[in-house]
Order: structure tokens, then C-alpha cells, then sequence
């Protein structure tokens, strides 16, 4: 027999809550709705579609409004399915209760019970050997009865949790005798046990967890770890939720005779538009009698879609924090952190800024000759055509105030106006004359206006670029070239304070020549790939220049850049320089990718920077420049590597390594073992740091969450 249930005339549904993703979070939207949505009250935005009833048998009794439907009971609506062997409605009381081999199915999500009793009005009831699974999650959860005694309360008798697919003998679940559930409160377990293979593993008397919706206070996940050097790590986080734009962490950290520290971070929304993040740490350093604090902001805030502000700030109270402290050989190595205050417009040819930088210098024992730029502002003009004319005007303009603890305070304005008139030749090539006017000024805060200095720089020059592309099949060869002319007269600038570049600028006439040689090509979706490129750049000095090195030489070192990508699944990169004079290598830096199948990854890197001088790239006024020199020492040569080998089994290895050739000493190995399961996963971590080494052991269960170092 069939019946059709017009919704109109059926209770009203609660609103499903919502899936929070901690521990047990399957529990938190146990409700009517997923149990019997075709029967229980309708909520914001439930489906009208009709309920169908099917049975071998269904009666009516018109005097008492009992329903009772007998023998294969199925109920549906909308994908939802509900089968039982007797089902018994009382439309005057509202209570429903079904009996034998339920089952419920709805978008993979599916309960099972013996016997149901549910009450439509109050949307309370009871499942009597009741058992879910929710398939996005993959969770299990059973109990001997099932209690919804209040809209937002259940109880669970007898109760088991479980991620793994296996149920008669899981990898893992949790068991406890009661367990209470509070909707946006907590959910709390007596008598908890953890079983490994139906082994228990671990016994808690009472477990206490947050059962929210939405994100709450309360502990999170430990970091735990040992040191061969400190002894044993312990890192604990607590989660404050202080509204639904903000909220802060507040962490505890042992780290053995090293030390103990405390940190506080404090995240923030203001708008779409505006958001940010405080972080804030103390560390008591017991083994060099120090204290250590650290604070770091950054705020992004966009005023309109051309005007954008940012605060960036980084600043230790000793500058040997980081290398004391960090666990990471990037962060270690700095050797300057910067704290930046910004504010920017961007036009369509115009960009204007304000920047206000302070500079820590952390190679130094103290900060005070650091030159900080409090503040500078900035405006340049792009590409502006002047008229109907052929000329194009560039402008950019600074004004910067130069301040350091130990007595530097001087300010300094550039005015740099350019024209510039490229000239079409043919469809190949372009020839660009320019010239311009820099203008900087000099002025030192204690000093008369009238004693300021000034020094006039005269550039000019003349671009020659060229471009051809041929075609073969999928396959396009795009050549571009350039020569560049420039003649750069400065007068008066021996006696400046050399700050930044701008300060160093000297007398020079040089032509640069790069050429590049690109490889283009089709892919099977119709896109543009670049499996190869080569560029080759040089310099040559027409007139001698002033030289730290006292060198006489006029050909500058010969830049090679390359970049290979033959298939997808490998990438090389080299960018060396070549000493003409010497025949040698000055500097090359490497990087390798190979990622031939999704088992196996592997990137190697080199650095390598001769002691001395090289060529720095690029100045203010060609980027592809290589006439300026800097002096490196001491000489820079280390490698890092990274490999990883999976396997269709779950487990995994990774290996890490950053290696001084110059030294030839390790800075740091990593080694990394995984092994992830079905529904859990171990690991073990050992890594050698040039002055100690570090252990940590890590699970993961799904659900459950996790315990040990973050990696």
C-alpha cells in the first residue's frame, strides 16, 4: 500500500546544526532531522516536497488517529529513505515508534536501530541499539540506547566512536559508559577508554571536550618533542574565542633546560576590507641567563580599490633570538628582520607612497648605527604621453628622512624627470633614445638650510630592441634582444654618506647586450607553455670607473640565466656569472625539480658566491646592468636538498638536508617517517641541527585529531 503525506499538515523541523571538526564531532549534529527528517518538524529552508509511504499493510483507526503500517515500511522524500518492519503513528499524542531492521539512508549518511520511540511535537525520542555513519567524515558511532531528553541534549549509553571502515574489528575506537552531549556546549564522556585492536590502550574517568557549532575556548592539540642538547619539549595552546571576528591563543612552552616560554596571538576582522594579526612571545632563556621577546604584527587594511594600507612589524629585543630559538635554518640564517608602515595609491599611469621603515640588523651586537627611513614618501609618473607627440614623460620623486640612534639625522630629496621616444623600425625592432635630469639633495637636521648640498646627475642613453618567432607545428621559438647605450654623469658625490644605491651613483659609459632565446609550446588543453628559455647578458665599459677593487677591467661578468621544463614533472633553473678576465665561475645558483610519479619527489638546490667582488644586478637606472660590484666575505657555497618516497602501502619518507661546502659541516638533517592508515597514522621524526639533535614521535586519528610536533 502507498500513502502520500502532504508536508503542509506535518510538525515543524529544527534547523540542522552545523559539523564542528574536533574530537567526537559527528556526536554534535546528532538530531531529528538527520534520524527522521521525512517525520520531524519542518525548519528554516526544509524541502516541501511529499512524503511517501509504503507497506504490505496499513491501518487507520479513525477514533484514536493511530497509524500503523506492518511489513517492509518504507518512508521517502527527496533521496531520503526510512525502512522498518512496523511503524505506529498516534496523531493525537504525536508519538511515532518503529520497530525491526531500521534502517535510514540520506546522501550516504545512514542510521540503523531495533526500535524507535519519538515523539513529533517535542522532537524527543529514544534508539534502542542505535548506530550511524556519516560517509563525507567516515564516522561511526553506536550505542545501546540513543536519548534526545531536550532540544539540545543527548545522552548515548553504552557508546563506541570509531573512523575506521572496519567495525567488527577497528584500528582504533573509543568506548565509553555515558556519554552527554550539549548542542554549543560540551560533550562529556565518563569512563572513557581508548581500544587499539580492541586492546585498552588508555582509561579517562571523566573526558571533558567542547561540543560546538561554531568555534569555542578550549585547548588545543600539544606539541611534544625531545632534545638531545635540552631534554624533553612540551608546547600547549589554549583557544580563547572572544567573538566571531577575533579570537586569541594563549601558549605555554617547556623546553627543558633551555628554557620556558610564553606566547599570545590575537587574530582579527575588521571588515572584508581590513583585517590583521598580533603575535607576541616571551622566552625566559635559562641556559644564557637571557631574557628574549619578540613581537610581530601584520594589518592589511584596503581604503579604496587604488589606495591600500600595510603595517608589517618584526622586532626582537636581542639580535640573537632567532638564531637561538628558531627550529628553522631560513629563519636562523636572516640577517636583517623589517618592520614596514605603508601606504599606497595606485593610479592608472601614477603610484604614490608613504613607507616608514625601521631595520634591525642582526650581524651586529647592537642596532644603533642601523639607518632607518622615518619616514619616506614617494610619487612617479608612467609612460605619460605628452600630447599627440611621440614623447613620453617618466617621472619619480623621493623625499626621505634618514635617522639612527647613534646621531645620524638627514634628509634627502631625488627628483628624477625622463623622456624618452621609441621609434618604430619595421615590425622587429624599436629604437628608444632618452634622457633626463636627477636632482638629490642633501641636508643634515642640525645644520642651516643654506648649508644643505646637492648633487646633479645627468643620464641619458639609447635602447635598441629586436624580436622574431618562427613556428614548427606546436612548437614556437620567440627570440628578443636589446643593446643598451648609456652615458651617466654625476657631479659632486665623493663626500655623500653611502646609504643605499641612489648614494652610490658614479660616472659611467657603458653598453649592456642581453639576448634571450625562448621554447614555447601547445599542451594537450590548448595552453601556452614555456619548456625553455636562455639569456645571456653582459656589459661593457666604454670609460673606466671608479672601483673598490682598483680593477681596470671593462668587460663585466657574462650572466647566463636557464631554464628547463621538458616535461611537466621536471624543472631546472641556473643563473651563473662568468668572469671574462679570470675564466672562472664568480657565482651560480641551482635549483633542481623532479616529480616523476606521485611516489617520488626530489629538489636539490646550490649556492655559491666566490669571496670578493661580483657583479651586483642591475642599478637604478637598467635592471639588466652589471657593471656594479659588491664585496662578499665570507664566500658563500652550501646546498639543500629535500626527497620524498611514498608508497601505494601509506608509508612515507621524507629527507631534508642543508650542507656548508665551504665548511663542509651539516647545518641541518631531516629525517622523516610516516606510515598513514586507513583511519590513523604514525610517525617519527629525528632531525640534526649543527649544535643538537631533535626527536619526536606523532599519531594522528582520524576524528580524534592528534598528538606531537607540528611538521
Amino acid at each position: 500500500m502507498h500513502l502520500r503525506f502532504d508536508p503542509q499538515h506535518a510538525a515543524r523541523c529544527m534547523p540542522k546544526p552545523k559539523r564542528i571538526l574536533l574530537v567526537l564531532p559527528l556526536l554534535c549534529i546528532l538530531s531529528i532531522n538527520f534520524i527522521f527528517p521525512v517525520l520531524a518538524a519542518e525548519g528554516p529552508g526544509k524541502s516541501k516536497a511529499p512524503v511517501h509511504l509504503k507497506s504490505d499493510h496499513l491501518q487507520y483507526f479513525k477514533e484514536k488517529d493511530i497509524y500503523i503500517a506492518q511489513g517492509a515500511v518504507v518512508v521517502e522524500q527527496e533521496g531520503a529513505r526510512l525502512e522498518a518492519d512496523t511503524m505506529r503513528l498516534n496523531g493525537k499524542t504525536g508519538q511515532l515508534s518503529a520497530m525491526g531492521n531500521i534502517h535510514y539512508f540520506e546522501s550516504g549518511n545512514t542510521m540503523d536501530a531495533e526500535r524507535i520511540v519519538f515523539d513529533i511535537n517535542t522532537k524527543l525520542g529514544v534508539l534502542h541499539k542505535g548506530s550511524l555513519f556519516f560517509k563525507e567524515e567516515n564516522y561511526y558511532i553506536q550505542g545501546e540506547t540513543i536519548i534526545r531528553d531536550a532540544p539540545d541534549h543527548y545522552t548515548i549509553k553504552t557508546s563506541s566512536f570509531t573512523a575506521c571502515d572496519c567495525q567488527e574489528n577497528p584500528a582504533w575506537r573509543m568506548r565509553a559508559g555515558d556519554l552527554d552531549i550539549t548542542l554549543d556546549g560540551y560533550l562529556v564522556a565518563k569512563h572513557a577508554r581508548f581500544y587499539v585492536k580492541e586492546v585498552p590502550i588508555f582509561y579517562f574517568p571523566y573526558f571533558l571536550y567542547p561540543a560546538k557549532r561554531e568555534r569555542r575556548t578550549g585547548l588545543l592539540i600539544p606539541n611534544i618533542g625531545f632534545s638531545s642538547r635540552y631534554g624533553f619539549r612540551y608546547k600547549q595552546g589554549l583557544f580563547i574565542a572572544l567573538a566571531d571576528n577575533k579570537d586569541a591563543t594563549i601558549t605555554l612552552e617547556n623546553r627543558g633546560k633551555k628554557g620556558k616560554g610564553l606566547g599570545l596571538q590575537y587574530r582579527y576582522v575588521l571588515s572584508k576590507k581590513g583585517r590583521g594579526e598580533l603575535n607576541t612571545t616571551f622566552f625566559k632563556d635559562t641556559e644564557k641567563n637571557v631574557d628574549r621577546w619578540e613581537v610581530r604584527m601584520n594589518h592589511r587594511q584596503q581604503f579604496t580599490t587604488r589606495i591600500q594600507g600595510k603595517l608589517d612589524i618584526k622586532y626582537v629585543n636581542a639580535n640573537s633570538n632567532l638564531r637561538e630559538l628558531s627550529d628553522r635554518t631560513s629563519t636562523r640564517a636572516q640577517q636583517n628582520i623589517e618592520s614596514n608602515l605603508s601606504l599606497t595609491y595606485q593610479g592608472d599611469q601614477t603610484y604614490a607612497y608613504f613607507l616608514a621603515r625601521y631595520t634591525q640588523d642582526l650581524t651586529q651586537s647592537n642596532n644603533r648605527n642601523t639607518p632607518q627611513r622615518l619616514p619616506e614618501i614617494g610619487f612617479s609618473l608612467l609612460e605619460y604621453r605628452l600630447g599627440d607627440s611621440p614623447l613620453y614623460l617618466n617621472i619619480d620623486t623621493t623625499a626621505v628622512n634618514f635617522w639612527s640612534e647613534d646621531g645620524l639625522n638627514l634628509q634627502r630629496i631625488d627628483l628624477y624627470p625622463k623622456l624618452s621616444m621609441p621609434l618604430r623600425l619595421g615590425r622587429q625592432a624599436t629604437l628608444t633614445p632618452w634622457a633626463g635630469f636627477r636632482e638629490t639633495w642633501y641636508r643634515h637636521g642640525e645644520k642651516n638650510r643654506e648649508d644643505a648640498i646637492s648633487r646633479e646627475t645627468l643620464p641619458m642613453g639609447v635602447n635598441l630592441e629586436g624580436y622574431a618567432s618562427t613556428r614548427w607545428g606546436a612548437t614556437t621559438q620567440r627570440i628578443t634582444s636589446a643593446l643598451m647605450y648609456e652615458k651617466i654623469d654625476v657631479s659632486n658625490g665623493e663626500d655623500l654618506i653611502q646609504i643605499d644605491e641612489l648614494d652610490a651613483l658614479h660616472n659611467r659609459e657603458n653598453i649592456t647586450m642581453t639576448v634571450m632565446q625562448r621554447f614555447l609550446k601547445l599542451n594537450d588543453l590548448g595552453q601556452v607553455e614555456e619548456k625553455a628559455s636562455l639569456r645571456f647578458t653582459g656589459s661593457y665599459h666604454l670609460a673606466q670607473i671608479p672601483s673598490a677593487e682598483n680593477s681596470t677591467r671593462r668587460f663585466s661578468d657574462l650572466r647566463t640565466e636557464l631554464q628547463l621544463r621538458p616535461w611537466s614533472a621536471a624543472r631546472l633553473e641556473v643563473d651563473a656569472f662568468y668572469d671574462l678576465s679570470s675564466g672562472r665561475i664568480n657565482g651560480v645558483n641551482t635549483d633542481l625539480s623532479l616529480i616523476p610519479t606521485s611516489y617520488f619527489n626530489f629538489k636539490i638546490g646550490h649556492r655559491s658566491t666566490r669571496k670578493g667582488f661580483t657583479p651586483q644586478k642591475g642599478d637604478l637606472f637598467n635592471p639588466y646592468y652589471l657593471g656594479n660590484r659588491e664585496n662578499i666575505d665570507p664566500e658563500i657555497d652550501f646546498f639543500k636538498s629535500e626527497a620524498t618516497v611514498s608508497t601505494p602501502w601509506g608509508f612515507r619518507y621524507t629527507n631534508r638536508v642543508f650542507y656548508d661546502l665551504d665548511n663542509g659541516e651539516k647545518i641541518e638533517v631531516d629525517h622523516i617517517v610516516h606510515y598513514q592508515a586507513q583511519c590513523w597514522g604514525v610517525g617519527f621524526s629525528y632531525i640534526e641541527f649543527f649544535d643538537r639533535d631533535e626527536f619526536s614521535f606523532f599519531i594522528t586519528l582520524k576524528g580524534l585529531g592528534g598528538f606531537g610536533p607540528s611538521q
